[in-house]
């Protein structure tokens, strides 16, 4: 048993180890060599201390609200596609527009570049002084060592979505990372896809918790899928979707209104709540604060339309609110606004999603009698009928509508969608009017940044 003394000493540690993480890449240029930083190699000489600098992250992502990685990613890409308007006007107005001013390149700054940038960092940092201890056990350094390269991952798998070509930051080094160029889209892909190959290698295929909010080999699985649908991997694809679905691990469940819950048992990956009262901050931006208030965030009609009669989606992940005689829609997947008890975690993952990549994935592979078979799972849970598409052309369509239903406000699914199949000119054009260039598919990189890296440039018609 360690003393006192010793346990004090790797706590300091870890504390400095996570500040170091957390503030030494607050500017790409005007960085100066973190305190402590080569000491902070005694935190990977035990396993608590080890453990706790790796999960911290998770907490970081979901400590403070309007960050990418626990409601800003899926309301402000919902506002950008088809999904969502905001009810009171103000500056959000300008994503709904599709023209963001620099007035907001501060809130893309501080909401999505900069938190992701650094907990890239922190997983930069983790990677490289796991490589370098040799005090830990080799299954705990396989452990976080896959969760590291998974956390990069899905970082950047964010950040190139939604900003194009980026700086591929993968050391610690930030006095090169100041001058970081920005780095091709498929160049930014093939790392993606490294470390999570990587990460599916080393995480284990159990949870290391009774929850299922630390990855593990499905967890990396789930988002190596997507990524192969995204680049048009289609056997890749299908192969990692099938795996994580015949794993025996995961079940849709059958009460939608579980879906969300922490214990579902379709979630593949989720992130806890760290701050007391609150369970998700989707619920804590979307839900009316009293029943008197208006809803913030509003379904726009053609997502409402979208919904089929008889879809049992409409009535358990929406919900309605009269205001100023206004029928106001609004996302009920989260259903909670806060509480003392903790019931919801935020889905990152889960299994609905991986029967629809499956689907579309064996679609352009001409299996049309597997992809309408996926499909089907996903329709007749929500209480729909088989589709009658039976043809390339009307299955892609069936397959768009039902990501469209199924994923609508969840972690910008759809407008990655409209971008990725090439569809956001016919389908946003005609809703967005003379407000709309092709360009507004990428939003502008943060001006703070370009002023703070001299070989970082702006993404065309900003």
């Amino acid at each position: 048993m360690k003393s006192p003394s010793l346990i004090s000493v790797f706590l300091i540690l870890l504390f400095s180890f996570q500040i170091i993480c957390f503030t030494s890449c607050k500017k790409f240029v005007e960085v100066n060599k973190p305190e402590g930083q080569l000491n902070s190699d005694l935190v990977f000489l035990d396993s608590s201390a080890a453990t706790s600098a790796v999960t911290g992250i998770y907490s970081e992502m979901f400590t403070n609200r309007n960050l990418f990685s626990n409601s800003s990613t899926t309301l402000y890409s919902a506002l950008a596609a088809d999904e969502l308007y905001y009810y009171s006007p103000g500056l959000k107005d300008e994503f709904t527009l599709n023209q963001i001013s620099q007035l907001n390149h501060i809130n893309i700054d501080n909401s999505f570049w900069k938190p992701a940038y650094k907990f890239i960092y922190s997983a930069n940092l983790a990677i490289e002084k796991l490589s370098k201890s040799s005090a830990l056990s080799q299954t705990l350094k396989n452990q976080l060592m896959g969760e590291s390269k998974f956390i990069r991952a899905f970082c950047f798998f964010h950040l190139v979505n939604l900003f194009g070509d980026i700086p591929l930051i993968i050391s610690s080094a930030y006095n090169a990372s100041a001058i970081a160029p920005r780095v091709s889209v498929s160049n930014i892909y093939k790392q993606i896809i490294s470390d999570l190959n990587d990460a599916k290698n080393l995480l284990p295929s159990q949870y290391t918790t009774l929850e299922r909010v630390r990855p593990n080999k499905w967890t990396a699985c789930a988002l190596l899928s997507s990524c192969y649908l995204y680049t048009d991997q289609w056997r890749e694809a299908t192969l990692e979707a099938n795996a994580l679905i015949n794993s025996g691990m995961y079940s849709l469940e059958v009460d939608l209104n579980n879906v969300f819950l922490k214990t579902s048992t379709e979630a593949i990956w989720q992130l806890k709540p760290v701050r007391s009262g609150v369970n998700s901050y989707e619920g804590l931006e979307i839900i009316p604060s009293t029943s008197f208030a208006a809803p913030t965030y509003i379904l726009s009609l053609g997502l409402r339309n979208a919904f089929e009669k008889e879809d049992k989606r409409k009535k358990s992940w929406l919900n309605v609110r009269i205001y100023n005689d206004d029928t106001l829609f609004f996302p009920f997947k989260y259903k909670l606004l806060n509480g003392t008890t903790t019931t919801e975690y935020y889905m990152v993952f889960r299994l609905a999603e991986q029967y629809l990549i499956r689907a579309e994935a064996e679609l352009n592979q001409g299996e049309f009698s597997n992809a309408r078979n996926d499909l089907n799972i996903i329709r007749n849970r929500a209480g729909l009928s088989n589709t009658l598409a039976n043809d390339e052309t009307s299955l892609k369509a069936a397959i768009e509508q039902e990501r469209r239903i199924e994923l609508f406000c969840e972690w910008a699914h759809r407008w990655y969608d409209l971008k990725r199949t090439g569809r956001a000119n016919e389908v946003l054009a005609p809703l967005k009017g003379l407000n709309w260039q092709p360009t507004d598919v990428l939003w502008p990189i943060p001006q703070q940044e370009i002023s703070l890296n001299p070989f970082l440039t702006q993404n065309a018609g900003y």
